[in-house]
């Protein structure tokens, strides 16, 4: 017996429907296949490509918040896994500071390593005020993106030169 008829003949509504599965490769809507067929043609991308967009501080904030987000994963369990090795992590903590090359340059390195962390939970909080349904306008955007990256360096800074 095949889905169709399991579904007809449950008294509940079945979970998955097939009625509106298409098993051809044709399209629903007329004139779909020969639109394709003519952007085919003249050599036209299915969907517009990230070249043609003018870089706007709304898509680098939004794209620096995922890699940011992706980047402090990947340290995280990094940190995680030096604890398994031979040592501990305070060994390998020992051994950057031997290798340290000065003050000035071991603040920018640490506020580097930090930069991330404090824009990705900055930028959290932004996105935690657009969750209440402020802040939608394009000057707000801008004005709230802004701050969140001038402080987010500013904090940075702040805590590699406390620790």
């Amino acid at each position: 017996m095949n889905l169709t008829r399991l579904c007809t003949y449950s008294t509940r509504s079945c979970l998955l429907s097939t009625r509106y599965l298409s098993t051809s490769s044709e399209y629903k809507v007329k004139g779909t296949a020969e639109f394709f067929d003519k952007q085919k043609v003249l050599n036209r991308p299915m969907s517009p490509h990230l070249t043609i967009y003018k870089p706007q501080l709304t898509s680098i904030l939004s794209i620096s918040h995922r890699v940011s987000g992706v980047g402090w994963g990947v340290l995280i369990y990094g940190g995680t896994l030096l604890t398994l090795m031979p040592g501990g992590f305070s060994h390998y903590v020992q051994l950057a500071e031997q290798v340290a090359p000065g003050a000035g340059i071991m603040i920018a390195l640490k506020a580097t390593l930090l930069l991330p962390l404090t824009y990705h939970t900055l930028n959290g909080f932004r996105h935690l005020a657009w969750d209440t349904g402020k802040g939608f306008k394009i000057a707000e955007v801008y004005k709230s993106g802004w701050s969140t990256v001038a402080v987010s360096v500013l904090i940075s800074l702040l805590i590699a030169i406390a620790l």
